[in-house]
């Protein structure tokens, strides 16, 4: 049996146990950075490249894509050589896109942002689900979400009031005066506009810097085949995972069931998670700070959402706590659909920030629930091919979605508005949907399987019942 196999108490406390906290302070960097690149600097390319933003979704898929074949060779390379390359060119990509003006090499760099800096969050549920034994996945995917997630928030408010203390500083006026026509960046011309251009560069070059702390934490991580790929003695244990490399073995009823809801969801959301920025800024005309404080109570109610996972998952199981979460944001979307009807002012700021908080809280509860209940579905050998497919459905909906938005729906800034209907109806079918298909096979999974040596033994014969 594999020395770092969930089993272990013991293989816990070694080797296994100082990885994972190395990737805790990885990802961590990963999220400020994230913090940054997901907020400022899609307010930046409205600025410089307004047309990437149209299509954001579009080129941020074609990344994704690309991706998607990364992700399947982490059964050959390992965690380690990935975490070493992305670091250096994330700083490249992030410099070269404030120094340059030519919108072609900013998609290009955009796409190669997404990719570096996306990878890692399919790294670490296929790492955990070696390193960490079963019965502490869940609190440990929650641990590492609210650690990256925390880290997020800090620096997707610092980042919004940073670029608006960089354009007082340029611009030679308050903080508040800088506030103010920060609101307004459609107005903004010659000079001024420069100013506040260049203050999202010095904010973005930030973010370069903490993607290179990512890599020198990289350089203490300590890994061996056996942590990615199954032994021969594991191998004879599942006959699923004999060939490794073949993704006929994910052609099976559940998996396929499985990226039909994820396709739903992830439509749902990539009409509105991206454009957040957008919708406070250029739809409800909300200053650039008061935004970016927006943007940080939401990350906070992400925060609690993770929190409540582990109890989630003890209550209602995995399947009815996903199903709940999608459901109850519903309404939350349609009262975002009306957001102009809220009021103006700080009355508006007030209830839209109040609509979102609660509307992040819930969709995002369930998110370490998905991840360990994903790597559940599936060996180890079989992971990666499995988070590869998952990255290509990503992918794909990245690309319809880009080109909906592009041609359809953000035609006038109604769309904005719009996308919230869509949402939300898209998350009611995903719950209902999982609800008819998993719930009485896959909702207490978690609990019925101790270990994870078992829980592959387990799931593999259900799938090869279902071939």
């Amino acid at each position: 049996m594999n020395a770092l196999s969930a089993d272990s108490e013991a293989a816990w406390s070694g080797r296994a146990k100082r990885n994972v906290w190395l990737y805790v302070w990885i990802y961590g960097l990963l999220g400020a950075v994230t913090g940054i690149t997901n907020y400022a600097m899609m307010s930046y390319y409205q600025i410089v490249a307004p047309q990437l933003v149209k299509g954001f979704n579009l080129y941020s898929s074609i990344g994704t894509l690309i991706l998607s074949l990364l992700i399947a060779l982490i059964h050959r390379t390992g965690f380690k050589k990935i975490m070493l390359i992305a670091p250096p060119i994330t700083v490249a990509a992030l410099v070269i896109t404030v120094i340059t003006n030519n919108v072609p090499l900013i998609i290009i760099m955009c796409i190669a942002s997404t990719i570096t800096i996306g990878i890692y969050d399919y790294l670490y549920p296929i790492m955990f689900a070696v390193y960490i034994p079963r019965k502490k996945q869940t609190k440990w995917m929650t641990y590492i979400l609210v650690d990256n997630l925390v880290c997020q928030t800090v620096l997707t408010f610092l980042g919004g009031k940073l670029v608006v203390y960089f354009f007082a500083l340029l611009q030679h006026v308050s903080y508040g005066k800088a506030s103010a026509l920060s609101a307004h960046q459609e107005a903004m011309h010659g000079a001024m506009l420069a100013n506040y251009t260049m203050a999202y560069r010095w904010v973005i070059v930030i973010a370069a810097v903490l993607a290179g702390l990512a890599f020198i934490f990289a350089l203490f991580f300590r890994e061996k085949p056996s942590d990615y790929r199954e032994t021969p003695i594991e191998r004879e244990r599942d006959e699923a995972a004999q060939r490794p490399s073949n993704f006929k073995q994910l052609m099976t009823k559940t998996v396929l069931i499985w990226v039909l809801y994820l396709v739903l969801v992830r439509f749902g959301a990539l009409l509105v998670t991206p454009y957040f920025p957008i919708y406070l800024n250029n739809y409800l005309h909300m200053p650039r700070g008061v935004a970016a404080t927006v943007n940080t109570f939401q990350n906070a109610a992400m925060f609690l959402g993770y929190l409540v996972a582990p109890f989630l998952e003890k209550k209602l199981g995995s399947i009815v706590s996903m199903a709940a979460a999608g459901i109850t944001v519903a309404p939350m979307m349609i009262l975002m659909a009306n957001g102009r009807a809220l009021g103006t002012g700080t009355v508006a700021v007030i209830i839209v920030g109040v609509v979102l908080f609660l509307r992040s809280g819930i969709a995002n509860a369930t998110a370490p629930i998905q991840q360990s209940l994903q790597m559940a579905m599936v060996s180890k050998d079989l992971r990666p091919a499995f988070s590869s497919v998952i990255s290509l459905v990503n992918a794909l909906m990245g690309v319809v979605s880009g080109l909906f938005c592009t041609f359809f729906l953000f035609k006038s800034l109604s769309g904005y508005a719009t996308a919230y209907y869509i949402a939300g109806a898209l998350y009611v079918v995903a719950g209902v949907f999982i609800l008819i298909f998993f719930k009485k096979k896959y909702n207490r999974i978690m609990d019925e399987v101790p270990t994870q040596a078992e829980s592959d033994a387990v799931v593999a014969e259900k799938e090869n019942g279902e071939e």
